[in-house]
């Protein structure tokens, strides 16, 4: 596998921070390291899989199991309708973005790596917006149209090339950690965005939970993750790539707590086994654990959220003007 360097820093040697570590969140084969970049602590996985064979790590990602518990959930939804995490999040951006002088009544959105296309949907209802997706799995094109009436193209953002100065706001949910250059994604959505148009992207970091369990970090998910950018890596990024960063935040993170702790008892295939998969007894012994897990989780990620210090960054940039 080719060796890899920190986005920012390209000519820093890595320090080791994590060595051998099992794919826990999907159960894919495999032994995986990270180093962490001494100029501003970001987290790199080296080596890391070439883009030619990356496609199976993703494998389990949007199975029928997930399919189908997507179906029962939305199923009959009036799509004047939002719901669950995504009908959270969108009422959560919606009011940062009110209150930092936005309009978004009929303007365009554009979700990359919009997934099943459950956020674009929630933005449409509660804010009005004109909506589309971008997604590199191609099940998410049919998913998106079924569920949520979205239009979802799927593909590379940069090889989409949609025209300039399309988009209003662009968001950005969990996805840039799995780009191979952060930097050129930053700036192509910033060339897809209008002068003044808004960024609302956010992805894991390294917290007081990664520097404790490492490599059975709930939020390490090797090695789909191929960053853990660190706030004031990010923020320089942003800045290179034509955005002003506006505000940054650590939102609350529920469980990354729980979820460190039962991959560090020996869980292996958290998302097939506890979400998705067979409902077999150690199944079901395993969620038993995580849910009396879950209260000590809110409890605890709600306070580092409160003190700054969870595993999650989300950031609110403008587009630069010039």
């Amino acid at each position: 596998m080719p060796s890899a360097a920190c986005p920012l820093h390209p000519q820093a040697e890595l320090i080791p921070v994590v060595e051998g570590a099992a794919d826990r969140f999907w159960g894919c084969d495999g032994a995986f390291d990270y180093g962490r970049c001494p100029e501003c602590g970001t987290w790199v996985l080296d080596p890391r899989p070439a883009p030619s064979a990356i496609g199976p790590f993703y494998a389990h990602y949007y199975s029928e199991a997930e399919l189908a518990q997507a179906r029962r959930a939305y199923g009959g939804l009036p799509s004047s309708r939002a719901f669950g995490i995504d009908k959270m999040r969108a009422q959560q951006v919606i009011a940062r973005l009110k209150r930092l002088g936005a309009t978004l009544d009929g303007r365009r959105l554009l979700d990359v790596g919009c997934g099943l296309g459950g956020f674009a949907r929630a933005m449409r209802a509660l804010a009005g917006m004109v909506v589309r997706g971008a997604d590199f799995d191609p099940k998410c094109v049919a998913i998106g149209a079924e569920l949520h009436g979205i239009e979802v193209d799927a593909g590379e953002l940069a090889g989409l090339a949609y025209p300039e100065g399309t988009y209003d706001v662009v968001s950005s949910w969990h996805c840039l950690e799995h780009t191979y250059d952060p930097a050129a994604e930053l700036a192509e959505m910033a060339r897809i965005t209008r002068p003044g148009g808004w960024l609302v992207l956010e992805v894991p970091t390294p917290s007081v939970w990664a520097r404790v369990f490492r490599g059975r970090w709930f939020f390490l998910q090797a090695p789909t993750h191929l960053y853990h950018l660190r706030p004031a890596t990010l923020r320089t990024l942003l800045r290179q790539s034509g955005w002003a960063p506006v505000r940054m935040e650590r939102p609350w993170a529920a469980t990354e707590l729980a979820g460190s702790v039962v991959m560090a008892l020996g869980l292996t295939g958290f998302a097939p086994r506890l979400l998705f998969g067979p409902k077999g007894l150690a199944a079901h012994l395993w969620r038993l654990l995580f849910w009396a897990l879950l209260p000590l989780d809110l409890v605890v990620t709600g306070v580092q959220a409160a003190l700054g210090r969870g595993g999650v960054l989300r950031v609110y940039a403008r587009r630069d003007e010039a």
